[in-house]
């Protein structure tokens, strides 16, 4: 063999190596491009087959051309910053980029890009991409996504549903305990009411009876009588019996009342006749409410009401109870040593408007924006269940077809205002 078939034989070897890189890249379902990084503006001077499946657009249309005309108008993507790198600095990289073909429509394009150098120089002379559309792929990957948020959305307002039903239940408990025991002591109380009010008057009776035969046996009656009289007189302190016994009952008749005024506090906050819509007076609400909370509240908070005789409104009296209970309680709570709850109601023509005001702690603005979240707490693990303000935002504006807004600032104390609407049909 001569000199000269031998290079004919290493030529034709060359050219079929080459037929067959056409062959496989043709072949390919990914989209190869190639780009002459040594030529203003980095034009494309070889496309696959499949790059004109892709995007629709034919060699024609295409070579010569940058290929960011793929992007259309969205070319602010995070990921063409990562591309405008990798051709600065000649690297590789791998990206997702949103692209539209000639037709307009869009496609998911996972992009490869790999610089080529001259190996003599080390020049860099050229760049691949290689493009798959994953469309498909993202389009399922979205709506996992999207599957996975709603489950969460899902299991998040169950705990939260569970926990207002639990909380619920405790309420309902609540209330069945304190109006059962608002009714036990009620029927004593009334019976022992009563019999004082009986003592009082045969007390004064015997007083008056013993008066008269005093005076009857001091006028009739014999030196030694007389003296008898006034000797027992004196031992047994008839003068300070008459009037201790007066204030003794008194004393019993005033703390009776006190009695039945909480007991009635209690019946009045419980109203477990009162679930469905009635109509009632919100001053009373509140003053029960007070009652309830006098234990967080005495020798320490001083409570300033500033409300009108009758705050009248069609509502759910017993869940608008424990929308106070839990304003005062946590107004009392901001308070760390001594402070002052003030609430006020004003009727407007179309709405109740209530503003609990306390001059406890406050809170910053990044806690605001979470007060009615459920489970949300600023209280210390085991103090708070998150849910008192949640349940009270649902019952002011699910129950009640209302608002309730919070302003505070940090050492400035905090006021809760609530509008409750005259006309609202549940």
């Amino acid at each position: 063999m001569s000199l000269m078939d031998g290079q004919i034989d290493q030529i034709d070897l060359v050219y079929q190596t080459l037929a067959l890189h056409d062959q496989a890249m043709a072949a390919s379902s990914c989209g190869i491009t190639i780009a002459d990084a040594r030529a203003p503006d980095m034009p494309l001077i070889y496309i696959n087959e499949a790059f004109v499946t892709i995007t629709g657009y034919t060699r024609t249309e295409v070579l010569g051309r940058n290929c960011r005309f793929l992007q259309d108008d969205d070319r602010n993507q995070p990921a063409t910053a990562e591309i405008r790198r990798a051709l600065r600095e000649g690297t590789h990289c791998k990206v997702l980029l949103r692209n539209y073909r000639k037709d307009g429509t869009f496609f998911w394009n996972e992009l490869f890009i790999s610089p080529i150098y001259d190996e003599p120089t080390g020049q860099l002379t050229h760049f691949v991409g290689i493009q798959t559309d994953v469309t498909l792929r993202e389009e399922a990957r979205q709506q996992v996504i999207e599957k996975q948020q709603a489950l969460e959305v899902t299991l998040t307002e169950l705990r939260e549903t569970q926990a207002m039903l639990v909380h619920a239940e405790k309420m309902n408990a609540l209330g069945q305990m304190v109006a059962g025991v608002a009714h036990e002591i009620n029927n004593p109380v009334a019976f022992v009411n009563s019999n004082i009010h009986a003592l009082k008057q045969m007390v004064t009776k015997m007083m008056t009876a013993y008066t008269d035969l005093e005076q009857l046996a001091l006028v009739a009656g014999t030196p030694e009588t007389k003296t008898a009289i006034a000797t027992l007189h004196k031992e047994a302190d008839i003068d300070f019996l008459r009037e201790d016994l007066n204030d003794l009952v008194d004393t019993s008749l005033g703390g009776l009342g006190r009695v039945r005024k909480i007991v009635d506090g209690l019946r009045n906050f419980s109203r477990l006749d009162e679930a469905e819509y009635k109509l009632a007076d919100l001053r009373e609400g509140i003053e029960s409410s007070l009652l309830i909370a006098h234990a967080a509240i005495k020798n320490r908070v001083t409570v300033e009401l500033d409300l009108p005789d009758l705050l009248l409104l069609k509502c759910r009296p017993a869940e608008l109870n424990q929308v106070f209970l839990n304003l005062i309680l946590n107004a009392a709570y901001a308070i760390e040593d001594k402070g002052t709850i003030t609430i006020t109601g004003r009727d407007t023509e179309d709405a109740i408007l209530l503003t609990f005001r306390d001059t406890g702690a406050g809170m910053a603005a990044a806690t605001m924006q979470q007060i009615f979240n459920p489970f949300f707490t600023t209280k210390p693990v085991g103090v708070g269940t998150g849910l008192g303000l949640a349940i009270a935002y649902k019952i002011i504006t699910a129950g009640h077809g209302g608002t309730i807004e919070v302003a505070s600032e940090p050492g400035q104390g905090t006021t809760f205002t609530i509008r409750l609407p005259k006309e609202h049909h549940p």
